[in-house]
Protein backbone atom coordinates (compact mmCIF):
# COMPACT_ATOMS: atom_id res chain seq x y z
CA UNK A 1 0.00 0.00 0.00
CA UNK A 2 3.07 1.96 0.93
CA UNK A 3 4.76 1.46 -2.53
CA UNK A 4 1.51 2.52 -4.51
CA UNK A 5 0.77 5.98 -2.37
CA UNK A 6 4.79 7.10 -3.80
CA UNK A 7 3.19 6.11 -6.98
CA UNK A 8 0.76 8.25 -6.74
CA UNK A 9 2.60 10.88 -5.51
CA UNK A 10 5.14 10.40 -8.53
CA UNK A 11 2.72 10.68 -10.89
CA UNK A 12 0.89 14.06 -9.68
CA UNK A 13 3.84 16.04 -9.51
CA UNK A 14 4.14 17.53 -12.74
CA UNK A 15 7.76 18.79 -12.03
CA UNK A 16 9.05 16.92 -15.26
CA UNK A 17 6.38 17.94 -17.46
CA UNK A 18 7.06 21.64 -16.51
CA UNK A 19 10.72 21.22 -17.08
CA UNK A 20 9.88 19.23 -21.25
CA UNK A 21 7.02 22.05 -21.53
CA UNK A 22 9.42 24.86 -21.13
CA UNK A 23 12.66 23.43 -23.17
CA UNK A 24 9.86 22.74 -26.11
CA UNK A 25 8.23 26.04 -25.81
CA UNK A 26 11.55 27.62 -25.25
CA UNK A 27 12.99 25.86 -28.30
CA UNK A 28 10.45 26.51 -30.39
CA UNK A 29 10.05 30.27 -29.81
CA UNK A 30 14.02 30.57 -30.00
CA UNK A 31 14.05 28.88 -33.81
CA UNK A 32 11.15 31.42 -34.43
CA UNK A 33 13.65 34.43 -33.28
CA UNK A 34 16.14 32.52 -35.82
CA UNK A 35 13.94 33.07 -38.47
CA UNK A 36 12.65 36.58 -37.55
CA UNK A 37 16.71 37.29 -37.48
CA UNK A 38 17.71 36.07 -40.71
CA UNK A 39 14.11 37.79 -42.28
CA UNK A 40 15.53 40.95 -40.63
CA UNK A 41 19.26 40.64 -41.72
CA UNK A 42 17.60 40.54 -45.23
CA UNK A 43 15.65 43.84 -44.68
CA UNK A 44 18.79 45.57 -43.02
CA UNK A 45 16.38 46.24 -40.30
CA UNK A 46 18.90 46.64 -37.13
CA UNK A 47 17.18 47.85 -34.77
CA UNK A 48 14.55 45.40 -34.73
CA UNK A 49 17.23 42.64 -34.86
CA UNK A 50 19.10 44.06 -31.67
CA UNK A 51 15.64 43.89 -30.23
CA UNK A 52 15.08 40.12 -31.37
CA UNK A 53 18.93 39.12 -30.55
CA UNK A 54 17.45 40.69 -26.55
CA UNK A 55 14.71 38.64 -26.27
CA UNK A 56 16.15 35.71 -27.27
CA UNK A 57 19.43 35.98 -24.75
CA UNK A 58 16.65 36.26 -21.89
CA UNK A 59 14.50 33.69 -23.30
CA UNK A 60 17.81 31.37 -23.15
CA UNK A 61 18.26 31.99 -19.92
CA UNK A 62 15.10 30.96 -18.77
CA UNK A 63 15.07 27.91 -20.99
CA UNK A 64 18.84 26.44 -20.26
CA UNK A 65 19.22 28.10 -16.87
CA UNK A 66 15.61 27.92 -15.25
CA UNK A 67 17.24 27.95 -11.73
CA UNK A 68 20.09 30.59 -12.08
CA UNK A 69 17.09 32.90 -13.76
CA UNK A 70 14.85 32.63 -10.28
CA UNK A 71 17.59 33.06 -8.05
CA UNK A 72 18.64 36.45 -10.71
CA UNK A 73 15.12 37.68 -10.41
CA UNK A 74 14.46 36.71 -6.52
CA UNK A 75 17.52 38.86 -5.76
CA UNK A 76 16.71 41.35 -8.67
CA UNK A 77 12.92 42.38 -6.51
CA UNK A 78 14.61 41.39 -3.52
CA UNK A 79 16.89 44.79 -4.00
CA UNK A 80 13.84 46.41 -5.16
CA UNK A 81 11.51 45.75 -2.25
CA UNK A 82 13.97 45.55 0.32
CA UNK A 83 12.67 42.52 1.58
CA UNK A 84 15.70 40.38 3.47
Amino acid sequence: MQHLAATQLALTDFGAFKTWGLLVVGNAFLLFCAFRLVGQFMKEEWGKMTSTIVAAVIVVGFVWFPDTAKTLLGDIFTKITGNT
